[in-house]
């Protein structure tokens, strides 16, 4: 199926107009009602037919989830625990399929140079690639069904996520809301990248594949040492005999406050250094932070509207 772009409607592409401060930022994409960067509908196509290679490594998400966090996981895995390669940026050796429509009104003297088309640069890297991405299911090459590489999707509570987003959108995007407001539009799925839930959904239903892990990011800060063990079993290749050495060396340098010191993935060279910096990329990372921004009310929608999403498909949730 290929992609069909529309308007947004008048109301709410107003009010992302307002909240991102740019006139006609977003577009609607079909299948699924997605809101996405107009920029998108330039590169759409070329990631639908993207070849895919059975030794490609996927990383999906929604936004936020510990993707960054994940996917350094992965590529040191994939990579023989090369440390000193990890030096290189994240988003080079591993970049986000469509960053370029992402930054197409930001950072854009960075993207440039640092990496042009993001479709094409992918499509060049030798093998195996590690590709990260945060598009919705049916937004993704289509040969990934075909070809089947290892897809890794890592989900994380909505609640947790709906406060990690809103303050990406904020040092990203230079996002202009309250936090309610942007709860607002995540809650009607007019957030950027659309659903949450059929997101998340499309990949849990497909979890018994063996080409696909589903993981957990809160299952990932209770365990990481298990988290590491699981995904090398799964990837099955570099790094799968790890030793108690190994693993524990890696569960220091994904510690959250290296990670956030990382100059290799915390976007620090992109986006100025975090002491002049309102928020951290790599924030604050804790179970239950949204108790901290979310009143009674607030907690009572997010939990009906998880329970409408959710409820009866066995995806459940760690709050805290």
């Amino acid at each position: 199926m290929r992609i069909q772009y529309s308007q947004l409607e008048i109301k709410i592409s107003g009010k992302l107009d307002k909240m991102f401060q740019k006139e006609n930022c977003f577009i609607q994409a079909q299948p699924g009602n997605v809101t996405l960067p107009k920029k998108f509908s330039e590169i759409g196509e070329a990631i639908l037919d993207l070849e895919v290679r059975k030794d490609d490594v996927w990383v999906v998400s929604y936004p936020r989830t510990g993707s960054t966090w994940a996917q350094e996981m992965v590529w040191l895995l994939g990579n023989n625990l090369d440390y000193e390669s990890a030096k290189q940026l994240q988003i080079t050796r591993s970049p986000l399929l469509e960053l370029t429509a992402i930054f197409a009104e930001d950072h854009t003297d960075w993207l440039k140079n640092s990496i042009g088309n993001s479709v094409d640069l992918v499509a060049q890297m030798p093998s195996p690639r590690f590709i990260k991405s945060h598009l919705p299911l049916h937004f993704l090459p289509t040969q990934l069904s075909i070809v089947e590489p290892k897809i890794i999707y890592t989900s994380r509570n909505p609640k947790d996520l709906c406060v990690s987003y809103f303050y990406y959108c904020k040092l990203v995007h230079d996002l202009q809301s309250t936090f309610t407001e942007f709860c607002d539009l995540f809650l009607s799925d007019n957030a950027p990248m659309g659903d949450v839930g059929s997101h998340m959904l499309s990949f849990w239903n497909m979890r018994h594949k063996p080409n696909i892990l589903f993981l957990k990011y809160e299952e990932m800060k209770r365990n990481l040492p298990e988290m590491i063990k699981k995904c090398a079993k799964f990837l099955d290749i570099g790094c799968t005999d790890l030793s108690d050495d190994e693993i524990q060396t890696m569960c220091d340098y994904l510690k959250f406050d290296k990670m956030q010191k990382n100059p290799a993935v915390n976007l620090e060279p992109i986006i100025g250094p975090e002491d002049q910096l309102p928020v951290k990329f790599i924030r604050k990372g804790q179970i239950g932070d949204w108790k901290n921004y979310m009143d009674d009310e607030l907690s009572a929608r997010f939990d009906k509207w998880i329970e409408d999403k959710f409820g009866g498909s066995g995806l459940e949730f760690e709050y805290e």
